[in-house]
Order: C-alpha cells, then sequence, then structure tokens
C-alpha cells in the first residue's frame, strides 16, 4: 500500500462537503493539506479540524489569476504537490429551457475550465516530480442526466472526458488520473431534499474511496467509479 504520510495535497472546495471531509480524511493520513474556496471563514473551520500542517486561500474557480495564486501559494507552502482534488464545483437544476445562458456559462467556467486551469498549472511539477495523484470529482449526471440537469450533466460530461484524455496522457509519468462518480451525496450541494439522509451517500463516505484509492501500490489505480448509497431511496 502507498505511504500518504508527509505528501501534499491540493483540495478544491476544502470549506465544506466533500472537499472538507477529503481534507479531513487525508489529514488523518499525515498528508500535509492545502485548501481552497471563496469564503476564508468557512475555509477557516475547516483548518481548525485539520490536525496536520495545512492551510488555505481564497480561490474562486471561474478565475484563472485565482488558481494561478493557489497553486503557487502551496508551492510557496510545502515545496511540492503530490495530490489535487479538484472537487469545487457548483449545480443549478431546471429544466432545458427554462436554463439562461448564464446559468449555462457559470457552470461551464467553473465545473470544468476551473478543473482545466488547475490541472494545466499542478501537472508540470508532478511531471517533473515524475509522481502525482490526481482526483476529479464528476458525478453520475456525467453518466446519466435526468430531467432539469441538462446542463449540469453537460459540465459534467466535460469533466469526466478530459479526465479521461489526461489520465492516457500522464501514465507515462507517473501520474494517477481518476474520476469519481457520487450519486446523491448530503451535502449543501444537493440542496433541500425530501431523501431520506441514511438513503444517501455522506461526504465521508467518498473522502474513505478517495483514500483508499490513493494508498493503492502505485503500480495500479482505479480510472473511474460510481458510488451509491446502499438503501433504496424511500418514497
Amino acid at each position: 500500500m502507498e505511504n500518504l504520510t508527509n505528501k501534499v495535497a491540493l483540495v478544491t472546495g476544502g470549506s465544506r462537503g466533500i472537499g472538507r471531509a477529503t481534507a479531513i480524511a487525508l489529514a488523518k493520513e499525515g498528508v500535509k493539506i492545502a485548501i481552497t474556496g471563496r469564503h476564508f471563514e468557512a475555509l477557516q473551520e475547516t483548518l481548525d479540524m485539520l490536525e496536520t500542517d495545512a492551510t488555505a486561500v481564497v480561490c474562486d474557480m471561474q478565475k484563472e489569476e485565482d488558481i494561478k495564486a493557489a497553486v503557487e501559494h502551496t508551492l510557496d507552502t510545502f515545496g511540492q504537490i503530490d495530490i489535487l482534488v479538484n472537487n469545487a464545483g457548483i449545480m443549478k437544476t431546471n429544466l432545458f429551457l427554462k436554463t439562461s445562458a448564464e446559468e449555462m456559462r457559470e457552470m461551464l467556467e467553473t465545473n470544468v475550465m476551473g478543473t482545466f486551469t488547475m490541472m494545466q498549472q499542478v501537472l508540470p511539477h508532478m511531471i517533473e516530480q515524475k509522481s502525482g495523484d490526481v482526483v476529479n470529482i464528476a458525478s453520475m449526471s456525467a453518466i446519466n442526466a435526468t430531467a432539469k440537469s441538462a446542463a449540469y450533466s453537460a459540465s459534467k460530461f466535460a469533466v469526466a472526458g478530459m479526465t479521461e484524455g489526461v489520465m492516457r496522457e500522464m501514465r507515462e509519468h507517473n501520474i494517477r488520473t481518476f474520476t469519481i462518480n457520487p450519486s446523491a451525496v448530503l451535502t449543501d450541494l444537493i440542496g433541500e431534499t425530501s431523501l431520506d439522509p441514511e438513503t444517501m451517500t455522506h461526504p465521508e463516505d467518498i473522502a474513505d474511496v478517495i483514500v483508499s484509492q490513493l494508498k493503492l501500490n502505485r503500480r495500479t489505480f482505479i480510472k473511474t467509479n460510481q458510488i451509491w448509497a446502499t438503501h433504496p431511496v424511500q418514497k
């Protein structure tokens, strides 16, 4: 198994939900953590939960200059980036004909271009290190679109396709690139729901999957997965 102690992880969207849970889980493995988010107060709450060397930087994933600054801050603080978790994203659901161009553009800028820019900034350092792991959080909406999810699904289909291409390019550099496709996860992102919380996956469950995959021997990796809750949805 891979020893994660003293590795450095950059986790986007680390102020809540899957990002926060992942940062906490990695910290327990001895990983040094850098988290990003749009609100420093929420980032500070996560920092207070981490039992490891950690730092935070405010970053809007729609702004290229913010992403570059976040990567530079992480490298200045820890000297390397071994793990990148592209978790930051937004979800707006609506009937297709009622979805505005602005809503569509915002999801593409955050979910797709944010992930694109972050990987372009981090991967050259991993190539130089000849080692690294990139975890991109997509969605089951990247596999099966549903009513009212056309725009969101389009952004996540793009993330999944981009990750597949990057994975094939990075293997020769000892960089593992994989996609996590969660189903309904109990986070603020999903908004109000009539689902029983125990019929849903929790952020900590996603974090456990990410950590377990990162700990696999470097000779292998899981390219993509689907994470479902065990219980059937209650009607």
